[in-house]
């Protein structure tokens, strides 16, 4: 009976080391990921990082500052989710009319752009900068939707601090921030 229990003692120890590393090579996988598609995105869209400039105030692409935003606010309430990651880059095809591979570095940059600033308010405040620099046209109602559909992607519901960044959103572009979608 020992030498029964002892062999499936060994069996699970082996079947917890075993999941243990197949999850941290998953996540390593996911990260190694993320870092190509941020340097692709640094690479077709010309990033360039300035010398004693913040990541964020080196961006000249509305379109990754948008992205940025976007993950930023969605990320609000908890790490960004799988639907959230899919949405940034839905948002990215259909109103940049980027293809499948431009999206995903859209978004991968955007992720890692908003990461960069620290908390979820300073992305929002930085990167709204670049918008205001580089977008053309009035891109307002448009950009409180991406971010609205984005960070509803979840379950529907925006949370206080979500609210409050699109407010923050819509003042730097004098709109309410109830635009609908």
């Amino acid at each position: 009976m020992p030498v029964i229990l002892a062999v499936l003692g060994a069996l699970v120890a082996l079947s917890v080391w075993y999941w243990r590393f197949k999850m941290m090579r998953e996540a390593s996988g996911e990260i190694l990921d993320m870092a190509q598609g941020v340097r692709a995105a640094a690479r077709r869209f010309a990033y360039r990082r300035r010398h004693n400039v913040h990541p964020a105030e080196s961006v000249e692409d509305a379109r990754l500052a948008a992205a940025g935003i976007m993950a930023a606010v969605a990320q609000i309430d908890a790490p960004l989710s799988k639907a959230e990651i899919e949405g940034i880059a839905a948002e990215a095809r259909r109103t940049f009319n980027a293809g499948h591979d431009e999206a995903q570095e859209i978004a991968a940059f955007g992720r890692w752009i908003a990461g960069q600033c620290g908390s979820s308010d300073d992305a929002v405040r930085r990167l709204l900068k670049a918008i205001h620099r580089h977008a053309e046209g009035d891109v307002g109602d448009e950009l409180l939707a991406m971010v609205r559909r984005v960070a509803a992607a979840d379950d529907n519901e925006l949370t206080e601090g979500q609210e409050g960044a699109l407010a923050t959103i819509a003042r730097s572009f004098e709109r309410s921030p109830q635009t609908p979608s």
